[in-house]
């Protein structure tokens, strides 16, 4: 399990359950599946899937656990299809028009004779917390993923003091600075060949970049021109290479391919989820500090 897309959220106090007290309390919102008329449900599932025994895997003191979310999928054309036909009956037998409330009360009515019916998508969003650093980490691609599940999560213990890190400089120009001079690059990482500028004001511009030298004098120009980085392509120190977005998140995560080959455990699919977790848990605790120290003002870095 090596996560490819994260979020990370820093404790304000202290995580004191331990994974068998985490477990029980999850266990008030284990996963189920929809009822026939509901359009979602969610709730938490066993990590390790199948072969699982617990809704949380422990390993060196770190709590993987997992969301499970299910989507009941109504296609958009074919309620728009059946509305369209409801609606001209109404209007060739009654001989009038109708309404924006009704309608809507229509397409209602619709739907709910439509769920029972419709397919169901199943997702799943893994995250653990990492107590001994205060981080609660979340694999998702999309802020919103990563707050469905603290949203639950909350909901589940009652309390969840996290909260998104904070830094001296905003990401936005701490990465337009590394775009204009190497030497404000932090030390341990270097920009790769991806980069998205966005200039600011009420006609706003988007340039993409990718497969390009970052530190040609056509990009720079742009920055020079007022542009700003939203999102650029790193690595850190050859052991990470990711996609650093101006949220903080990191995404498209690659490992060093050494590094993930330490995990191979020749097939033992509960030995290989052990040694994948253990070893990019280690990765992340040293990473996210150094990364949150690159955001450090020049005068404190």
């Amino acid at each position: 399990m090596w996560f490819k897309n994260i979020h990370f959220y820093r404790f304000e106090q202290p995580f004191n359950l331990s994974g068998q007290q985490l477990h029980a309390a999850l266990e008030k919102h284990r996963a189920r599946d929809c009822g026939q008329m509901e359009l979602a449900c969610e709730g938490w599932a066993k990590p390790l899937g199948l072969e699982g025994q617990s809704l949380v895997h422990e390993t060196d003191g770190k709590l993987m656990f997992c969301l499970r979310r299910e989507d009941k999928v109504v296609p958009a054309s074919l309620l728009r299809e059946q509305l369209e036909a409801k609606v001209f009956e109404i209007q060739q037998q009654a001989g009038r028009p109708v309404g924006r409330k009704e309608k809507a009360d229509i397409r209602d009515q619709l739907m709910q004779t439509l769920l029972p019916k419709a397919l169901v998508k199943a997702s799943h969003t893994f995250a653990y917390i990492d107590a001994q650093n205060a981080w609660l980490i979340v694999n998702a691609a999309s802020a919103k993923r990563a707050e469905e599940l603290i949203i639950l999560l909350r909901k589940t213990l009652g309390t969840l003091n996290v909260v998104l890190p904070q830094t001296d400089m905003s990401p936005e120009s701490a990465m337009t600075r590394w775009l204009l001079d190497d030497a404000a690059l932090p030390e341990g990482f270097d920009v790769e060949d991806e980069c998205e500028l966005r200039s600011v004001g009420e006609f706003a511009s988007v340039i993409r970049c990718k497969s390009v030298d970052l530190a040609s004098s056509e990009i720079r120009a742009h920055v020079s021109a007022g542009k700003r980085v939203h999102k650029i392509a790193a690595n850190w120190q050859g052991r990470l290479s990711f996609l650093l977005h101006d949220d903080l998140s990191v995404r498209r995560i690659h490992f060093d391919t050494e590094l993930v080959e330490q995990a191979d455990s020749n097939g033992d699919n509960l030995a290989q989820f052990d040694a994948d977790f253990a070893l990019m848990s280690a990765e992340f605790s040293e990473f996210l500090p150094a990364l949150l120290h690159a955001f450090s003002s020049p005068d404190r870095a």
